[in-house]
Formats: C-alpha cells, sequence, structure tokens
C-alpha cells in the first residue's frame, strides 16, 4: 500500500466555498466624504510647507539683510511718543532719555536698548514700549516712589542728594518738587557700595518704608517732626531709631507692628507734653507694650 493511500482525506473550509457575492459599492454621499477629507489633508500640507518656507524666508532675511524688513517704513519717521506713567517724569525727559535721531523711523528703533536706557537712574522701575504704526511709540514707565533721602558722593567733588525708594534702590531722582523731597527724613546708618554709574539697593528699607507709610498715615504730624531714621541697629537688635524735633530718640522694633507702637508713641508724647517738667531724651517702644523706657534730659542748670 502507497503513502498517499494512507493519508487521511483534507477537512472542508468555508473558504473552499465559492463566493459569489460582489463588494458593496460605496454610495454617493460617502465618495464626496473621501474626497473632501483628502482634500482638507493636501490642503493642510500646503499650508504647513507655505508656512516653513515663509519663516526660512524671513530667518534668511534676518541672517543676511535685515534692512530688507524695515525698508517699507524707514520712509515714515516717527510723529508722535506717547508717554503714559503712574510718577513725574514728563516729556522732556523722556525725549533726552531716549535720545532719538531727528527722522528715525519707527521699525529702526532698538527697543531693548531704549528701555535700557529709561530704567538705567532707577527711577525707572519698568519700561514698556510698544510701536504703533503707523508712526507712534509709545512708552509706558512705572516709576519708584522715595522714601528717604541721603547725600553721597557719586564722581562729583561736592555730595549731592539722592532718593532711596521702598526696595532699597538709590537714584538721583528726576521730576519731584522741593516740597516733597523736604518732607522726606534723611537716612543714616547704611553704607553705600557702589555697583555700575550707581549703586547697590540698601537691605532693610522695606521695614523702614512700612514705619515711614504708618507713621505718615496714623500720626502725620509727629511724622512731620522726624528728621533722620537710622537702620544702623536694624541687623544686629531688630531695631529702628528716630530722630525728631520733638524727642532727639525714639527707638521702634521690628518684632511688633508698627502701628500699636506709634499708639504708645502718640499716647507718651501726649502725656509727657501736659505733665513733665523735663523735655523728653529718649523713648523705647521695641520693648514691647507692657514697659516702656522713658528718658528726660537733666534740668538746665542756672548756676555754675
Amino acid at each position: 500500500m502507497s503513502e498517499a493511500t494512507t493519508q487521511p482525506p483534507r477537512a472542508r473550509s468555508w473558504r473552499d466555498i465559492p463566493q459569489e457575492i460582489e463588494p458593496r459599492r460605496m454610495s454617493r454621499v460617502g465618495r464626496r466624504r473621501l474626497n473632501l477629507a483628502f482634500g482638507r489633508t493636501v490642503a493642510m500640507v500646503v499650508a504647513l510647507g507655505a508656512l516653513s518656507w515663509g519663516g526660512y524666508e524671513i530667518w534668511q532675511t534676518l541672517q543676511q539683510n535685515p534692512q530688507r524688513l524695515t525698508a517699507g517704513n524707514e520712509s515714515r519717521p516717527i510723529e508722535t511718543i506717547d508717554l503714559q506713567t503712574n510718577g513725574v517724569l514728563d516729556d522732556a525727559w523722556l525725549r533726552q532719555t531716549l535720545d532719538l535721531r531727528d527722522g528715525v523711523g519707527l521699525m529702526e528703533l532698538d527697543l531693548y536698548a531704549l528701555r535700557s536706557r529709561l530704567t538705567a537712574s532707577g527711577q525707572v522701575r519698568t519700561a514698556v514700549l510698544v510701536r504703533e504704526f503707523p508712526a507712534t511709540l509709545k512708552v509706558t514707565l512705572e516709576e519708584r516712589s522715595p522714601v528717604v533721602r541721603l547725600k553721597a558722593k557719586l564722581g562729583e567733588p561736592e555730595p549731592r542728594t539722592f532718593l532711596v525708594a521702598g526696595d532699597g534702590t538709590v537714584y538721583r531722582g528726576e521730576g519731584y518738587g522741593a516740597p516733597l523731597v523736604r518732607s522726606l527724613p534723611w537716612l543714616g546708618g547704611v553704607r553705600l557700595r557702589r555697583a555700575g554709574d550707581g549703586f547697590e539697593p540698601l537691605d532693610g528699607i522695606s521695614q523702614l518704608a512700612d514705619l515711614l507709610a504708618t507713621a505718615r498715615a496714623g500720626v502725620p504730624d509727629i511724622f512731620a517732626s522726624w528728621r533722620v531714621v537710622s537702620l544702623e541697629r536694624l541687623s544686629a537688635d531688630g531695631q529702628i531709631l528716630v530722630q525728631s524735633t520733638q524727642v532727639p530718640e525714639i527707638i521702634f522694633g521690628v518684632r511688633e507692628d508698627f502701628y500699636s507702637q506709634i499708639a504708645r508713641l502718640d499716647l507718651i508724647l501726649d502725656e509727657t507734653s501736659r505733665r513733665a517738667t523735663a523735655p523728653l531724651r529718649s523713648i523705647d517702644l521695641s520693648v514691647g507694650a507692657s514697659q516702656v523706657p522713658v528718658a528726660f534730659s537733666p534740668p538746665t542748670s542756672f548756676f555754675p
């Protein structure tokens, strides 16, 4: 018996059955949707290609010939500089500081360099410059506000007055009226360190600014008598010293809120003005509310 006759017959499958049914044809609506989807895909590919080409051309122009991008606006010089500020600087200061040449075009401006000019002095905290076509440069300034003043030399034979803002920035100050400057106490007990064309920011000014603002708002008459404030003991003892025309030395502590200390100061000054026979020499408000050391000046002797 041969091997072929010994093999069992192969089992039949449904795949061996002839398929007489034709595949279902796509409807007209289905073909339309397919064509639309294909068209959108092609359009997206073309748009992305155009954007990529345009970006490459702009990059090439910036690298090789940036003047081509500004050629269309160079013929239109700046007509208006629009200043908006929260402080005292005016248009004359702005034009002098920007120092733009006559006939400069709007697109020729280096906004980063101009911003650096505006903030160099320290009086301007932030400067935002925006081109508004066809020929306007809009400048928005946020200025610092002074809290104290001091005298220092900065490349000049004689010392001059500088202003100190609440964040410790030391700057010359432009545009402030004389009455406002005279109302600021003098600052002592600090050491200035040079930084470029100016000074490094001072430490501890934020706490001093809080004290001064509280006194100015709560007891303006007492604040008007303050002449010198000192940070000499701030880092070591947490104290701020004040010299006034009423009391040679008033000591505030930074570990207690200034409102409470100023309220006690007001009470002490009121009581001593009515009862004391000798002038006050010192009031220490830094020790707390339970006991406030008060020292009086010795009485003046009329005998040798």
